[in-house]
């Protein structure tokens, strides 16, 4: 398929060293056949409390399986294994630490790269998407510390702040090892020369101080080293005295060659050299005893100046003599710049100007170069203040729509509130005059009933009344008819009939009648008009003795009639009716 001469000789070789090259790449970086059917190089995790199980994995990861410095493929196939245990265990924290493992791995076998940087992002936005806020915060905050590792500043400043944002959501006493995660950062900021967040930072960090005695020392004694690089010597003194206070009560005895050499160094800063000597000679000694030449040669330096200035040159020249020999191995350039300027006040008190003017020439240019090395760490610090100031211009604009937010909220709630008010005074208006309104109907009630009660004893009363006199009217009419018999029509029974004419219901007497008996029952006559149009006013009449319960006789005597007539008329009155019984009539127009 291919036409190949033999001028591609060269040609062939280089396509015979590309295939030798990816198959050496295969090699290392394709990933083993498929584990999922082998124990699980973390199977042991199973039994970890699921508290305790990131930091365990991490520990097997780093140390164990020793996939930190497998080759790629070896290493991405354990954390495989891993990332399928935790799905597995339905851990999410474990899961989101396999992301963090991965960026770890290239950290540390490429420095610097693309890969560590995709997945630590990718662990923050599993946290963020699993609504894990202080898993979103740590892996922000390692990103932030990958950052700084590589000098990063700016980059590294921006993460710390939107770590230490969410640190502050979730409440820092719920974020474990937060000591640990804030030191980290005023590590950062102190190494800048930031001391104001370096000082915030640790002085946040006091309140959750960790179990390590030797961190408690460490915190303690930086918060010193903030205060003395300011000048606030009594503060410095006072974290210097802390830290000794419990380096001794652990017997630390590096901690305590430290923190004495601290407490010297704030005498010798304030030019107390009897004071300073002791303590900073104890440091000098004891910094080279456990192997902290960097602490002990700034020691020293110290001591060649109190020797200076208290003319003890000799002293002075021998311990320049080791300070060179430490400076050697250390290799400190701000060190190097002190030691040279030491020297050549010493040479200039001996009389060997030339010499110290050599000596001050390699001051001044190691002077020149800190002070470059400082103008970058200025620039640096001025970069962070741009992150730190637009973050909290960000945070604060937040806060400022939180707060017109809140505000639209109050103010709904306000007028919620109002209108409940208002709908309790309406409702209590409504309850307060129907409550008025109750009363009334029921004063109202209690006068009708007292009304009807008086109207029902008065027609009772009548009633009674029209029965006594029916009484006399048949008492009359047997008087009468004695008389008739006894005699012939005489005058005392003409009187007799007029009287029995006067207890018999006149058309005004009757008109009375009607009156009380229609608040009994009012709607009576004017119902029974309706239903029976036809109805003569005797008819009527015959109707509303009835309701009222009168017999035949009663009824003959109260209308001047006689017994046969009010049968006859009562006869007329139900073929006129269609009823059967005339009682049934008033009832019905009762009912009604």
């Amino acid at each position: 398929m291919f036409n190949i001469c033999r001028n591609d000789a060269g040609y062939l070789t280089r396509i015979l060293f590309c295939l030798i090259f990816l198959i050496v790449q295969h090699s290392a970086y394709a990933l083993p056949p498929d584990t999922s059917g082998a124990k699980s190089l973390f199977e042991g995790l199973k039994n970890v409390p699921a508290n305790k199980r990131v930091a365990e994995a991490g520990m097997m990861y780093k140390y164990k399986p020793g996939l930190r410095k497998a080759a790629p493929g070896a290493a991405m196939a354990g954390l495989d294994q891993l990332n399928r245990l935790a799905q597995a265990l339905k851990d999410k924290s474990l899961e989101c630490a396999v992301f963090e493992m991965r960026a770890d791995y290239y950290s540390v076998n490429k420095g610097f790269n693309d890969l560590s940087i995709f997945w630590y992002q990718k662990a923050v936005d599993f946290a963020t998407a699993n609504h894990m806020p202080a898993e979103t915060g740590l892996y922000l905050h390692k990103t932030g510390t990958y950052y700084a590792t590589f000098k990063h500043n700016a980059l590294a400043c921006r993460y710390f702040l939107l770590s230490q944002e969410i640190f502050n959501q979730v409440g820092y006493a719920k974020i474990p090892d937060i000591c640990y995660y804030l030191s980290q950062v005023a590590d950062f900021y102190y190494s800048l020369g930031d001391y104001e967040n370096a000082k915030a930072n640790l002085e946040a960090a006091l309140h959750y101080l960790p179990e390590n005695k030797h961190d408690r020392i460490n915190l303690l004694n930086t918060i010193g080293l903030i205060h003395r690089s300011y000048g606030e010597f009594p503060g410095a003194m006072d974290y210097f005295n802390k830290a000794l206070k419990l380096a001794a009560a652990q017997k630390d005895t590096v901690w305590v060659g430290i923190a004495k050499g601290n407490i010297g160094s704030v005498y010798f800063l304030q030019g107390e050299y009897q004071k300073a000597l002791p303590l900073v000679d104890t440091d000098y000694k004891i910094s080279m005893k456990y192997g902290e030449p960097q602490n002990g040669v700034i020691a020293l330096l110290r001591l060649i100046k109190i020797n200076i200035d208290n003319r003890n040159f000799e002293s002075a020249g021998q311990q320049l003599k080791s300070a060179e020999s430490i400076l050697r191995k250390t290799n400190v350039l701000s060190s190097w710049a002190d030691y040279y300027d030491l020297r050549s006040q010493l040479l200039e008190r001996l009389g060997q100007s030339a010499e110290s003017m050599a000596d001050r020439k390699i001051f001044e240019r190691d002077k020149d170069s800190l002070a470059k090395r400082n103008n970058i760490a200025a620039v640096e610090r001025v970069k962070l203040r741009y992150e730190i100031d637009k973050h909290n211009a960000d945070v604060n604009k937040l806060k400022s729509d939180a707060e017109v937010q809140s505000v639209q909220i109050k103010a709904a709630a306000a007028v919620v509130i109002l209108l409940m008010v208002i709908s309790l005074l309406v409702y209590r208006n409504q309850r307060v005059k129907s409550k008025k309104d109750r009363e009334l109907l029921i004063a109202e009630k209690r006068v009708v009933d007292e009304e009807l009660k008086n109207a029902v004893s008065a027609l009772n009363s009548f009633t009674a009344s029209m029965r006594q006199k029916n009484i006399l009217i048949e008492n009359f009419k047997g008087e009468i008819e004695r008389l008739k018999l006894q005699s012939e029509y005489n005058s005392d029974a003409g009187h007799l009939e007029k009287l029995m004419q006067a207890h018999i219901m006149t058309e005004e007497s009757w008109h009375d009648f009607k009156k009380m008996f229609s608040k009994v029952y009012p709607g009576f006559f004017v119902s029974l008009s309706e239903k029976y149009p036809l109805l003569s006013s005797t008819d009527t009449r015959i109707l509303t003795l009835i309701k009222l319960g009168l017999n035949n006789s009663e009824m003959a005597n109260m209308l001047g009639i006689t017994i046969e007539g009010i049968q006859k008329a009562k006869q007329r009155l139900r073929k006129k009716l269609d009823v059967t019984t005339l009682s049934d009539v008033g009832h019905d127009i009762a009912v009604q």
